[in-house]
């Protein structure tokens, strides 16, 4: 399949066994992303979505779920959480790009979890961090793939009855970047990691597929290409450490890694005292 993207076209390969339980709308084949105006409908930008039913080989396999794969364009956000900083959106920078993920991600899934309610079992459904501290080291939410030698950003999100949701993203322009999304639905009663083994079977091979062929004049090319290509997420956060790191983990947390690294230091010490007679 391709897609001309206002010049830059997008190709990827995508198996024809679709479930026949859900409809099938034909793909968007030529999408305009440099008129900006025209992402004010929440639809546009929407290019395809598919359905695969997971069940394991032979005629007669237990049928274990779905799969839903949707691939849309999305618009850059504003910076409206200020997480790390209150500039616009610049998502040649990559940090700024896990932002704008970020930004974006928080915003779709706290509309969903607001529209499903609370049930007092939803703490780790539709949760996103930018990333974590182990010890001194910052590790970020995002992770790196690259599908012919382009950078992209990828993370996972769990999702209520199990289901689990894994994204892809890569800058097309200044303005809108690309998404590739599957959701992992297994049946009831039937082990994630099954499932999830039969699953990748279909969709690992068009993750392997994506790629952008980028119009000569975009810069976006050059960034996924080589720039960002050899740069990990957790270096980006390593480069950028002094500035992430009190507005993510509050004004004392100097204070608190000094006493968390006194209180390893005296376990060690206890640890390694003789035991007495």
């Amino acid at each position: 399949r391709q897609v001309d993207l206002s010049d830059n076209i997008f190709h990827f390969s995508m198996p024809e066994n679709f479930s026949k339980d859900m409809p099938a709308a034909n793909m968007v084949e030529k999408l305009d992303i440099e008129d900006l105006k025209k992402f004010d409908n929440p639809e546009y930008g929407n290019i395809i979505r598919r359905w695969w039913d997971i069940k394991k080989p032979g005629f007669f396999g237990k049928e274990l779920g779905t799969v839903m794969m949707d691939i849309s364009v999305q618009q850059v956000p504003d910076n409206k959480q200020k997480l790390i900083h209150a500039n616009t959106y610049n998502i040649a920078d990559r940090l700024d790009f896990l932002l704008i993920l970020d930004e974006n991600l928080r915003h779709r899934y706290k509309k969903i979890k607001s529209e499903i309610g609370s049930n007092g079992d939803d703490t780790y459904v539709y949760s996103i961090d930018f990333c974590s501290l182990y010890g001194k080291e910052l590790e970020s939410f995002y992770r790196d793939k690259t599908y012919n030698h382009q950078k992209w950003a990828a993370y996972t999100v769990t999702a209520p009855l199990n289901q689990l949701i894994v994204g892809q993203a890569l800058p097309l322009t200044k303005y809108s970047y690309l998404e590739v999304v599957f959701t992992y639905s297994p049946n009831q009663n039937i082990a994630s990691r099954e499932f999830l083994d039969i699953a990748y079977i279909t969709t690992q091979p068009i993750e392997k597929s994506l790629q952008v062929v980028y119009k000569t004049t975009n810069e976006i090319k050059k960034l996924v290409e080589q720039e960002w290509i050899s740069q990990t997420n957790d270096d980006v956060l390593a480069e950028h450490y002094d500035e992430i790191l009190v507005p993510l983990f509050g004004p004392d947390i100097h204070r608190r890694m000094e006493e968390s690294k006194k209180k390893a230091l005296e376990v060690q010490k206890e640890m390694n005292q003789p035991l007495d007679e």
